[in-house]
């Protein structure tokens, strides 16, 4: 019917016949039968719809479906790490391929420690493929040169030595990870620069892979990143945080300022803000003893921080907590004219900022005789 219905079109158009090839002719006859055998939803009524019911499931079966997301922090299954006993040396537990030097920190002169920094206490984010962990302990970073300056960056030879050195001491290779938009927004969600912080190299545009080792001498992971122009390793050896601050007392306190005119309390904050953790709030209800104790007392109570983040921002955030402190006490009792707050940012360290710890002991508070 439908080749009739075409020819008699055809053979009656004096246009079609001049026009037409011969092959495009045959190219729409072709087209005509294949539509006509196709037939019309009327004529399948009696089919059995098994063909398309095992199509649908092979897709299925061959595009799996995401299950979840991998921006979220979940503890480290250790058990999948299976125990080596490979001589591993001492911490940092990599050296420099042959050819290559791990540098200074603040210079390209070769280290003398085995790492260019080192964080007694820190953490390095690390990736499983599903997953973050936040691995904290004893953190190395380690930075690569070539020993001849002239020398081409070898990038395979760097990768090829490291990564085969891993595997040989029973380092497991957990991922490799180029982050994401989704995953930078998670991490950096809280603090703007803890990618920079706690993931080596540059991993917006070069990869970097992720290894964990179960040893005797303890949980340790690397982090690796490469690119044509250098190298970089991070190595955290895991361990629990342990805490060296006291919580100050009144009595001590009072001791500090007969002896000295001043009490240094190390008072615990929420990150960049003035609201009081549990043990912040302990130590002031230690100075409202104090100023119940000795009624005669009057105090200054002033705010210190560390030189991270801006002195604009370092001496509100300082004021902000001095009078925090403030408040508290003069709303459980304590006269308003035996105090006074402010705050002074980072323009009186006690210490050079130049460590984690001398940072530490720069965000205080003290308490000065007036």
């Amino acid at each position: 019917m439908f080749v009739d219905w075409f020819l008699l079109i055809y053979l009656t158009n004096p246009y079609m016949t001049t026009n037409l090839t011969f092959e495009k002719l045959f190219f729409a006859l072709s087209l005509t039968v294949a539509v006509a055998g196709c037939g019309s939803a009327s004529d399948k009524k009696d089919e059995t719809p098994q063909d398309s019911s095992i199509v649908a499931t092979s897709i299925t079966e061959t595009i799996p479906v995401p299950t979840g997301t991998t921006e979220v922090f979940k503890e480290f299954d250790w058990t999948t790490i299976p125990q080596s006993n490979s001589e591993i040396g001492a911490f940092p537990y990599v050296s420099a391929p042959a050819g290559f030097y791990i540098q200074e920190k603040d210079s390209y002169s070769e280290s003398k420690t085995g790492y260019s920094h080192l964080k007694d206490f820190n953490k390095l984010i690390i990736f499983n493929g599903q997953s973050f962990f936040n691995a904290e302990g004893k953190v190395a970073e380690l930075k690569f040169r070539r020993k001849d300056e002239n020398a081409e960056w070898n990038q395979y030879g760097f990768d090829s030595s490291v990564d085969k050195y891993l595997a040989s001491i029973g380092a497991k290779l957990l991922a490799k990870l180029n982050i994401t938009k989704a995953q930078e927004d998670f991490l950096n969600k809280d603090d703007d620069k803890a990618i920079y912080n706690h993931i080596i190299g540059d991993p917006y545009n070069d990869p970097v892979r992720f290894y964990a080792l179960n040893h005797p001498k303890g949980k340790i992971m690397f982090q690796v990143s490469s690119n044509t122009a250098t190298g970089e390793i991070g190595v955290v050896e895991l361990a629990d945080f342990e805490q060296t601050i006291k919580a100050p007392t009144a009595v001590q306190m009072k001791k500090d300022i007969d002896a000295n005119g001043k009490a240094i309390l190390n008072i615990n904050f929420d990150t960049d803000k003035s609201t009081l953790l549990p043990d912040g709030q302990k130590a002031v209800d230690e100075i409202l003893t104090l100023l119940k104790d000795n009624s005669s007392l009057k105090i200054a109570i002033e705010g210190h921080t560390d030189n991270a983040g801006t002195a604009a921002r370092n001496k509100t955030l300082s004021a902000e907590r001095a009078n925090t402190i403030l408040k508290s006490l003069t709303s459980r009792g304590v006269a308003s004219n035996r105090l006074t707050a402010a705050g002074f940012g980072a323009e009186r360290p006690l210490v050079a900022n130049d460590s984690d710890e001398n940072m530490a002991r720069n965000r205080r508070v003290e308490l000065v005789k007036k």
